[in-house]
């Protein structure tokens, strides 16, 4: 009796063992899931491939100005000069440029103006401080420019010109009220070029020297604003 008790027994451990066996328990499926997904091949996969995006871009065609770093530039200009107590009269010049660098050149320039009436003439009636060959307002000057800004001006989307703002200071003689005057001259500019051989300016200076013109020696300050065009060579 005892031993048919143990093998019915036995007989229950060894189905239970075995249902064990076929049993698939919550925490073992991680490691399932992950040894699937790092043996599983890409047609396995049901998720859509990343679509690569190309840029449409359109490239630029740029034209490099065919100016060298030593160069001279030929023109002129006109504007307007303000003749200390002679008031402001036009004023109209040349000017040559010898380019020593891309940032630095030298630049001679010669001007001319007649002075006009000062207010002591204008309220005492026919008295003149000055003849009219006196009035005359001759000068030239030899500066050294420095390109401080260079850079480029757009017009639209699809013009672009070379550009500089640029500094300028130096010496020069001043013929007025029949007497020549040491001078010394200083301001700054703005140089854009439509084309690789032309170039316009627009300039702002002052001419300063001492003159007795009215009896009493005094420093002049002579504010200069001008337009002009060059011509590469």
């Amino acid at each position: 009796m005892e031993t048919r008790i143990r093998l019915l027994l036995l007989s229950i451990a060894v189905a239970a063992c075995s249902g064990c066996a076929t049993m698939h328990w919550p925490w073992h499926h991680p490691k399932t899931d992950a040894a699937n997904a790092s043996t599983a091949s890409p047609d396995d996969v049901n998720a859509p491939p990343p679509s690569v995006i190309e840029p449409q871009v359109e490239r630029r065609e740029i034209k490099v100005p065919k100016i060298r770093a030593k160069d001279i530039e030929l023109g002129g200009y006109y504007g307007e000069l303000s003749i200390q107590d002679f008031g402001a009269q036009p004023v109209t010049g040349a000017r040559i440029d010898y380019h020593i660098s891309e940032d630095l050149f030298f630049e001679g320039t010669y001007g001319r103006a007649t002075g006009g009436k000062t207010s002591f003439e204008y309220l005492s009636g026919n008295v003149q401080l000055l003849s009219n060959a006196e009035r005359r307002f001759t000068y030239y000057n030899l500066s050294l420019g420095y390109n401080f800004l260079p850079g480029e001006v757009f017009i639209g989307r699809n013009l672009a010109m070379t550009s500089a703002l640029y500094m300028i200071g130096g010496i020069g003689n001043v013929t007025f009220a029949g007497d020549q005057n040491f001078a010394l001259n200083f301001g700054a500019g703005f140089r854009v070029l439509p084309t690789d051989w032309l170039a316009l300016h627009i300039d702002v200076q002052d001419i300063v020297f001492k003159s007795n013109d009215i009896g009493v020696y005094q420093l002049k300050n002579n504010l200069q604003a001008t337009i002009g065009a060059t011509v590469f060579f």
